[in-house]
């Protein structure tokens, strides 16, 4: 037989509606032309056929991960205390609540020791670890190999399609694009503070002037073998790089402290007049002390894009809930989730920005915001992971 288009109309499949052509029998043709005519009809529908079968497979998949999830009762987080992280786990409770959140915060090398000797004695107590910027890759991964692939957990469509993130794609702190991933990206603030009565910041242009010889003795900086982060973007950053760090670390009398509160009041009584890497400058400002920190626009070299101390998530090897670990993965890093993290865990003294490009940007101060044309330079690279160049330059040259 053969068929004449007549009318157009929509052809239910499953949840979709496809746009067809209704045709009707007008006159007999040959078999071959029936045989071509329904593989055309078949061609034309698989799409709309593949879309239904993967939408119902993905949700059959997250409906499984929810119904197991709920019979293993508990997913245990780990995570670097800081901010308002802690309110943020508390909303997937209420979202949740069949699901008990075992969360345990912490801090600095230590938080992550406690995990590794948990491991050495049979213990596999973590699902998910919110656990930090350098210790993952160098700790957790590299020497401990206790990293299941993150990649794998992704089970909603928003979290695994890589358009509704930065520039397009994933991104990962390990080499291998799998376990580490980088969930916010942040205009990272330079790190450099200055005491306001001390210091013209209009003076300053770029990273190298702070090695000008009228700063000697008058800056304070939190020791690189209490926290390697803010040493790690000047030593990788282009146009600044190890030389840089050499000389500070020999020729400008360096006040070197652990302690970050005590770092910050050094540079408000104005004992320094620069301080390098200090955490509480933005809460001591909004004190009313003289204190504030350089904006990258004053220095002419690249600005740097940090994760800051708490923006990587991963799922830890033998994790004792693996189905609620999944479920906690998805609601976090989804659009829901990132939209609740960003709007809470910025505040008047702490700004984040996720990596999500679908979501409202409003909760972030327009100044730590990613600008479009920016070529940042990622800190959370492999490649730019390594503090113990920094430490071995800084034991040499300070503390030989």
């Amino acid at each position: 037989m053969s068929f004449l288009a007549r009318d157009r109309a929509e052809i239910p499949f499953g949840d979709v509606r496809v746009t067809g052509v209704l045709f009707s029998e007008v006159e007999p043709v040959n078999l071959a032309a029936k045989i071509k005519f329904m593989s055309l009809i078949i061609f034309l529908s698989w799409p709309a056929l593949r879309h239904v079968e993967a939408v119902e497979s993905g949700t059959s998949v997250w409906e499984q991960a929810l119904r197991a999830a709920r019979k293993e009762g508990t997913v245990s987080v780990y995570f670097w205390q800081g901010g308002n992280l802690d309110k943020v786990l508390q909303v997937f409770q209420q979202k949740h609540p069949d699901i008990r959140l075992a969360a345990v915060g912490g801090r600095g090398s230590g938080f992550i020791n406690r995990i590794i000797a948990e491991m050495r004695a049979g213990k596999h107590l973590v699902d998910v670890c919110i656990c930090g910027v350098t210790s993952p890759y160098e700790v957790l991964h590299k020497r401990a190999d206790a990293l299941e692939s993150i990649k794998s957990a992704f089970i909603l469509s928003d979290v695994s399609d890589p358009s509704k993130w930065w520039q397009g794609k994933h991104h990962f702190q390990d080499p291998e694009g799998r376990f580490i991933f980088v969930y916010w990206g942040r205009a990272a603030a330079t790190r450099v503070s200055y005491h306001t009565k001390l210091v013209n910041a209009g003076e300053f242009t770029s990273y190298w002037d702070i090695l000008n010889a009228k700063w000697k003795g008058k800056i304070v900086a939190i020791e690189p073998t209490e926290s390697a982060g803010g040493w790690r973007a000047l030593y990788y950053k282009p146009g600044v790089g190890p030389e840089f760090v050499q000389r500070l670390f020999a020729d400008s009398g360096v006040m070197f402290s652990r302690e970050d509160r005590q770092a910050a009041d050094w540079l408000a009584v104005g004992k320094a007049a620069l301080g390098l890497f200090v955490s509480a400058i933005p809460e001591a400002k909004r004190q009313g002390l003289p204190v504030d920190e350089f904006k990258d626009s004053n220095f002419k070299e690249p600005p740097s894009l940090d994760s800051g101390p708490n923006g990587t998530i991963a799922l830890m090897k033998h994790a004792p809930h693996p189905n609620a670990a999944k479920v906690f993965i998805n609601w976090f890093l989804s659009r829901e989730g990132q939209t609740t993290y960003q709007t809470i865990m910025n505040t008047s003294t702490d700004q984040v920005e996720s990596m999500r490009e679908d979501i409202p940007k409003d909760p972030v101060p327009l100044a730590y915001r990613r600008r479009s044309g920016v070529d940042y330079v990622p800190m959370f690279m492999p490649d730019r992971m390594d503090g113990a160049p920094i430490i071995k330059l800084f034991k040499d040259t300070v503390k030989r």
